[in-house]
Order: C-alpha cells, then sequence, then structure tokens
C-alpha cells in the first residue's frame, strides 16, 4: 500500500480514536470525583451494554488476528476459541454472576474472604494479577502487531506496540469501566462491519491475483489438500476435539473467576439484565470466529507462500479498497482496545480494593479514591508495557497464563455452590498446586515426555487437562483432609 493509500486508513485510525476520546471525557464528566464508580460502574448498564462490554472484552487479537493465523493450518476448527468464549460466558451467566452480585462485595478475592482462610485469599490475589497481567501485555502487542501490518510505512510492531499503550491507557485513564462499557457499542459494531465486509468482499469478489473468488480459491485448494480445511473438528494434525474440549475448559475457568470478567456483572442494572447480557455476548461472540477463521482459509489460498502465519489476516485487508481498509483496521485494534481496558480496569481494581486497601494506604485510597485509582491503572499500565516487550505468540501465551484460572474457578464454584462442605483450607492448597503445574509445563517437556502412551498422551498433549485433574483432585482430598469447614464458622449469603 503506497503511501498516500496508507493515509487513508490511518486517519480512519484517528478519527475513531477521537471519538472514544471524547466519550471518555463525557463518562468521566458524569463521574465526578466517585472512585468507586469509576472502576466498578455499578447498577448502570442494561443488558445489551453489558452484553457488548463482554463480547468486547472476549473479542481481542486472539479472537481475529490469532484465529486467522491459526486457520492457515487448523482450517475452520481455528473458530472454536470463540465458542470456548461463549461457553465460558454462558456458564458464568447461570452459575456465578447473579450470585456474585448478591454477595455485595467489589472482587472476587473479597467474596472468597468469607469461604477460605487468609492464605487462600493471598494466593487467589496474586494469581488475578498475574493472569489479568499476561492478557493485558499482549493485548499492547496484539495492538502493535495490527498497526505494523495495516500500516508498515509508520508503524513497525515496537513503536505500533508503544502507541497502542498510551491509547489503550488514556481510555481507561480517563472514562474508566464506564468509558470501556460504553464504547463497546462502538467498537462491536466497528468490528462486526469490518470482518462481514472484508468477508464479503474477499469471498464473492473476483480476486485479480488468481483471477477467481476467495471462496473458489479455497475450495479448490481443499479439494487438492488431503486435510479437509472447512471441517470444524479437523486440524493439521487430525481430529483436534480433545484441543477444543481442552480450550472450553479453559475458557469456562476463566469466564467463571477472573475479576475482569465478572466485574462486568456489577455493572448491570438488575440480575436479569446481568445473566441476559452475558447469554447475548455469547451470541454475538461465535460468528466472528468462524468468519475470521474463514479468512485465514482464504488467506492461505490466494497467498500459498504467505509468512508469517500472523499476516494472513493483515495481507487481506491490505488488498481491499482503502476505505474499508481502514474501517477494519480500526475494528481489529478496537477489538484490542476492548479487551486491554476492560482487564486494566478489573486489575486495578483488584489491586485497589484487594492489596492496597489492606495496607496504611487504605484511608489515603478512600478519601482520594479517583485519583488513586487512576495512578493505580496508569502504574498497571507501565508494569504490562514492560512485560508486552517479552510476550510471544498470542494464543500460546495467553492459553499457558489462562490456565490458572482453572484451580481458581475450582475454588470459586465450590465456595459458591458446596459452601457447607468446603474446608476454608482447600483454596489454598487448589491455587497453589496450579502455579506448580505452570513451573513444571514451563520448565519440564511434559508434552513429549508421554507422546507414546496413548491416554497420557491426550492428558499431557495440553495443560488444561492437568491442570483440572491435578487442581480438582488436591480440592477434593484437602476439603476430605481438614475438617474445619465454613458451614462451622460462619452462614454466608443465601
Amino acid at each position: 500500500m503506497d503511501n498516500s493509500k496508507a493515509l487513508i486508513p490511518l486517519i480512519v485510525v484517528l478519527v475513531y480514536i477521537a471519538i472514544l476520546m471524547v466519550i471518555s471525557i463525557v463518562v468521566s464528566r458524569k463521574q465526578k470525583k466517585d472512585g468507586e464508580a469509576f472502576l466498578l460502574y455499578k447498577g448502570k448498564n442494561n443488558a445489551f451494554i453489558t452484553a457488548v462490554t463482554v463480547a468486547g472484552l472476549a473479542i481481542g487479537g486472539a479472537s481475529t488476528i490469532g484465529i486467522a493465523e491459526n486457520a492457515v493450518s487448523d482450517g475452520m476448527s481455528a473458530g472454536w476459541y470463540n465458542i470456548a468464549w461463549a461457553s465460558g460466558a454462558v456458564m458464568a451467566a447461570f452459575f456465578v454472576i447473579n450470585k456474585f452480585r448478591k454477595t455485595g462485595y467489589n472482587t472476587i478475592a473479597k467474596m472468597l474472604n468469607d469461604i477460605y482462610d487468609k492464605k487462600a485469599i493471598f494466593i487467589v490475589i496474586v494469581a488475578q494479577v498475574i493472569m489479568q497481567c499476561a492478557i493485558i501485555s499482549l493485548q499492547y502487542k496484539a495492538g502493535g502487531a495490527i498497526l505494523a501490518s495495516l500500516l508498515p510505512n509508520i508503524f513497525d510492531s515496537q513503536n505500533g506496540t508503544f502507541f497502542s499503550f498510551i491509547m489503550f491507557m488514556i481510555i481507561s485513564f480517563v472514562g474508566g469501566m464506564g468509558s470501556a462499557s460504553i464504547s463497546n457499542i462502538f467498537n462491536i459494531s466497528l468490528i462486526y462491519f469490518g470482518i462481514l465486509t472484508t468477508t464479503g468482499i474477499i469471498l464473492f469478489t473476483k480476486n485479480a491475483e488468481i483471477g477467481m473468488t476467495g471462496l473458489n480459491a479455497a475450495i479448490n485448494m481443499n479439494a487438492s489438500s488431503a486435510q479437509n480445511f472447512f471441517n470444524p473438528i479437523e486440524g493439521h494434525s487430525g481430529i483436534v476435539i480433545f484441543s477444543i474440549v481442552a480450550l472450553i475448559i479453559t475458557m469456562v475457568a476463566n469466564c467463571t473467576s477472573l475479576q475482569g470478567v465478572v466485574q462486568i456483572g456489577l455493572t448491570s442494572k438488575s440480575d436479569k439484565d446481568a445473566k441476559k447480557g452475558f447469554i447475548i455476548a455469547a451470541i454475538i461472540m461465535v460468528p466472528l470466529g468462524f468468519l475470521c477463521a474463514l479468512l485465514g482459509i482464504c488467506a492461505k489460498a490466494i497467498y500459498p507462500d504467505l509468512e508469517p502465519a500472523t499476516r494472513a489476516l493483515p495481507v487481506i485487508i491490505l488488498s481491499l479498497n482503502p476505505l474499508i481498509a481502514g474501517i477494519t483496521l480500526a475494528g481489529l485494534w478496537a477489538a484490542d482496545m476492548s479487551t486491554a481496558c476492560s482487564m486494566l480496569i478489573g486489575c486495578s481494581t483488584t489491586v485497589s480494593q484487594d492489596i492496597l486497601c489492606k495496607t496504611k494506604l487504605k484511608d489515603s485510597i478512600n478519601k482520594n479514591s479517583l485519583i488513586a485509582n487512576k495512578l493505580i491503572i496508569l502504574g498497571i499500565g507501565l508494569v504490562t508495557y514492560i512485560i508486552s516487550m517479552g510476550q510471544g505468540q498470542i494464543l500460546a501465551t495467553i492459553k499457558v497464563a489462562l490456565s490458572l484460572s482453572i484451580p481458581c474457578s475450582i475454588v470459586v464454584l465450590g465456595g459458591i455452590w458446596f459452601r457447607e462442605n468446603v474446608s476454608r483450607k482447600s483454596a489454598f492448597y487448589t491455587i497453589f498446586s496450579g502455579i506448580i503445574v505452570i513451573g513444571a509445563w514451563l520448565i519440564f517437556p511434559i508434552k513429549t515426555q508421554f507422546s507414546d502412551i496413548p491416554v497420557l498422551s491426550v492428558i499431557c498433549n495440553d495443560i488444561a487437562y492437568i491442570m483440572l485433574i491435578i487442581c480438582g483432585g488436591v480440592f477434593v482430598i484437602s476439603n476430605c483432609v481438614f475438617k474445619e469447614k465454613v458451614s462451622n464458622l460462619r452462614k454466608i449469603y443465601d
């Protein structure tokens, strides 16, 4: 794309940023000096705004660029990432959100404080911060990759990451959760418009380079390949059902235990709006994943020598009219921004209410809550930007970090639904065992070590299975061994 054509997408992105800034400023003025409203925006959103906020959180770099990248080798099965997210949103709607709202607490850790001991709460907070920081830092890098791929004359991956960090930070810093909620109406609309338009043009318009439509090229490529790229359960290594199940386990755990996700339920006006919002969000997520997977397949068919695969979606977009390319670029970048902003605010809530409010800074934070919470967002933003400088593959890194949500989810669901039978000490040992599993997974070649043993080859192929088995086992055993039950100390909520 020459300089004159590249200018149009850049202008579209800058105009969109200006719109988001206006939204943030308007929301910020309404919040005045209320620090809690800035972070939580409690009781303000109807079901629709709740839905786009949850969907905006889910639809990030992994749900768009990452899916198209995976589709180059795994075909339509890459689209299951968004179904996994949707499954998590539905599970949260039915099993967690309304229970969490009824407790009256603002954070997962505070709710669990009524169920488990102090050591457990400490390790829950550590796990929450680790997971959310990992996701935030990846969104900076994904945003930088999008800008560098689509505007190579203006951005490289390094300054694109820095630009994304600055913009994501400003939106969160100025408007807080209210801004994240309202701006997602525009984010989701733009993402869908861009991806739907791109899909329609690529599938049904003749490509000058190959003399046929993208759909025909994909069909021809599939016909000559041993792999069926259109089979939703087949990848480059064969049937991928076990990988799909592992992904669903991870994302269900994520949605039922992660502060940045569950906190969105507090923004709803009522329990009904919260539940309905999460369900609608699940419906919004699903089509986008398979559309991006289809575009990834078309990219492989049109550009068979495409390297690296991360360029699958960008190279397709670059072939479009500059205005359409600009709108799609803004949509993809908005996808990263919506995820980063929601997680920045969720992580800031954890740090503010679960860590700093337990120190000597409590009175200062309560007295100047708005300024304090904005400074916390600034601090977390800087830390996660530093982390982003060393991150790797988008989907793989997110998956390892989010696997820590599995023991957290076991602890949350066990505490909510089986509080009469859980031991106060069980949470600490469950989550600590999860941290050990992650350490072992990163240090030792567990995948290859058991690849020749039938059952173990499946279990050890994905960290989610190991995490679920070990942490689930530790949770059950610790509840049997330690007799001090929650029901013996206090009754929490109905």
